[in-house]
C-alpha cells in the first residue's frame, strides 16, 4: 500500500502540472500528456480518454513481456493519472506570469517523475513503449528509444502550437529532468574516488581513520609493466571529495587518482534497497 501512496501522489503532481500549467499554455512536453494535449487542441478529447485509450494495447504488450508486478504497478500509474486528469481543474495559478507558470509546472511534473521512478514504477505512456521496443531492438538504450518517441511528439506541437512554444517545451523537458533526477537519485550524487599509489596503505588508514569512510582494495595490473599493485575504491559524497583528495595528496603528491559520479549508492552509510 505504500507504494500504491507514493505512486498517487506522484501521478497528482503529473496531473495538476498537465492541467494547471503545460495545457493551458499550449506546452507539448513529450508523453502521451503531450500528445493528448494536441489532441485537445485539435479536437477537444479530454486529456484522461487520450492517456486510457492509447495505454490500452500498450498493456496488453507490458503483460506479457514485463514481471507481473510492475505490470500491476504501472497499470494503477495510469489508472490514477487519468483519474487525477479528469477530475483536477483546468486553471493557471500565475495568469499574467507565463514564466513562472512554467518554473511551477517543471517543477510539479518532476517532482511527479521522480516519486514515481525512484522505485522503478511507470505510469505506462512512451516510457512504456520504450521498455518494449528495448526488446525489440536491444543494441538501443532505452533513453534514446525514449527521446525519439517524445521528440516525436514534441516535434507534432509545432503545426499546432508553433515552434515558439515547442522551444519553451525543450527547456522545461531539460528541467524536469533535472529535478527528476534530483528526486529520484537523491539531492547530490555520491562520487567514487579509486586511488593508484606506492603509499596505497597509508592512504587507506587516513579515509578510514580520519574521514571515518570505507575503503576497498581491488587488485589491479599494468598492461604494459605486468606489476600488481592494490588499487584503493571509495564512495564518498560530494562534499567530502576535497577532503579525501588532500589525505592522498599529504600522502603522494604523485598518486593517480580517479574521480567520477555514482549515479545510485545502495548500502550501508548511503541509502537502502527500495522497498
Amino acid at each position: 500500500m505504500k507504494r500504491y501512496g507514493k505512486i498517487a501522489i506522484g501521478t497528482f503532481c503529473m496531473a495538476a502540472a498537465t492541467n494547471t500549467v503545460f495545457m493551458p499554455l499550449g506546452i507539448v512536453t513529450g508523453g502521451f500528456s503531450g500528445l493528448g494535449i494536441i489532441l485537445w487542441e485539435m479536437f477537444h478529447i479530454p486529456l484522461w480518454v487520450t492517456n486510457v485509450v492509447l495505454n490500452v494495447p500498450v498493456f496488453f504488450g507490458a503483460y506479457y513481456c514485463k514481471k507481473k508486478t510492475f505490470f500491476w504497478n504501472t497499470l494503477f500509474g495510469a489508472a490514477a493519472l487519468s483519474v487525477f486528469l479528469a477530475i483536477l481543474p483546468k486553471f493557471s495559478f500565475f495568469p499574467k506570469d507565463f514564466y513562472v507558470n512554467l518554473i511551477l509546472g517543471s517543477l510539479l511534473m518532476g517532482i511527479g517523475l521522480g516519486i514515481i521512478l525512484k522505485d522503478g514504477n511507470s505510469t505506462g505512456g512512451t516510457d512504456l513503449i520504450a521498455v518494449l521496443l528495448k526488446i525489440r531492438f536491444p543494441h538501443m538504450s532505452i533513453a534514446v528509444l525514449l527521446g525519439i518517441l517524445d521528440g516525436l511528439i514534441v516535434f507534432t506541437g509545432i503545426f499546432v502550437f508553433g515552434i515558439e512554444k515547442v522551444c519553451y517545451a525543450l527547456l522545461c523537458i531539460y528541467g524536469i529532468a533535472k529535478i527528476t533526477d534530483v528526486v529520484a537519485e537523491g539531492p547530490g550524487s555520491s562520487r567514487m574516488v579509486l586511488v593508484i599509489s606506492e603509499r596505497q596503505e597509508e592512504i587507506s588508514k587516513g579515509i578510514l581513520y580520519d574521514r571515518g569512510r570505507g575503503v576497498t582494495k581491488i587488485l589491479a595490473e599494468g598492461a604494459y609493466s605486468r606489476r600488481q599493485m592494490p588499487m584503493l575504491l571509495c564512495i564518498v559524497s560530494r562534499k567530502e571529495v576535497s577532503e579525501i583528495k588532500e589525505i592522498v595528496r599529504k600522502y603522494d603528491p604523485n598518486a593517480f587518482v580517479i574521480i567520477s559520479d555514482a549515479r545510485e549508492t545502495i548500502g550501508e552509510g548511503f541509502v537502502e534497497f527500495p522497498q
